[in-house]
């Protein structure tokens, strides 16, 4: 018997609850239509069962080309392959072991994507962190430097871009070129924070044209006096 199988949900904190409600809202409007996503929400994921059963809790997961079915717990061998990608909202009960044991766990188990996100920003830092399975085991996901954004990390299970921008968690949608609605959200909002981004797009890149025209401006001087020198 399974632990999920008596009915007992995991604990999570009321931040933690919102943040993965969150989660689950976006990716489900998303890959619903597909009907071959499946999404897992603070779940139990068993990555070996018989006698040896070996478990880990996620607060969220994305299994692809999995029916997308109700279940109370995931089942590596009945679904034939691990989830995707794992995403967990880091708590101070469990901060260590989510960039420890969970980790490691995940990634023995062949976990395409681990992510950890500190919502609060007093137990991890960067906030946003992830890791992508590699032929030699997980790689650290470098971050995109987005303008505007603390965090930028591209998943490559969910064709997401994941954005920090200092106080909330957003995907961007790339073949969109936009953000994906959260719940609690309209689409003016969403509109509005796009606009802010496209802000910081513009100033950085008008930021970067200036750098490049006193670098140039600078390597003239220089080639000048050394003309004047010879």
């Amino acid at each position: 018997m399974h632990p999920a199988d008596y009915g007992e949900p995991l604990a999570l904190n009321r931040l933690q609850a919102r943040r993965v409600v969150d989660i689950e809202y976006v990716l489900r409007h998303r890959f619903d239509p597909q009907g071959d996503v499946y999404l897992g929400i603070d779940q139990s994921v068993y990555y070996r069962d018989g006698a040896n059963t070996q478990s880990v809790d996620s607060d969220a997961s994305a299994s692809l080309d999995v029916p997308n079915n109700s279940r109370d717990i995931h089942r590596s061998e009945e679904e034939c392959k691990p989830p995707d990608w794992v995403i967990q909202v880091a708590s101070r009960a469990t901060y260590r072991y989510d960039v420890d044991g969970k980790k490691d766990m995940h990634e023995a188990s062949r976990v395409g994507e681990y992510w950890v996100y500190d919502p609060e920003g007093d137990l991890h830092d960067p906030r946003l962190r992830a890791w992508a399975l590699a032929p030699g085991g997980y790689e650290e996901l470098a971050d995109l430097k987005r303008p505007g954004q603390e965090v930028a990390l591209w998943s490559e299970a969910l064709g997401l871009e994941l954005h920090f921008d200092g106080t909330d968690l957003r995907m961007w949608d790339p073949v969109k070129q936009s953000y994906l609605r959260k719940l609690d959200e309209s689409e003016e909002k969403v509109e509005a924070l796009e606009a802010k981004v496209e802000t910081a797009e513009a100033k950085a890149k008008a930021a970067e044209a200036e750098r490049d025209a006193e670098k140039r401006a600078r390597l003239a001087v220089e080639a000048e006096l050394r003309r004047l020198r010879s």
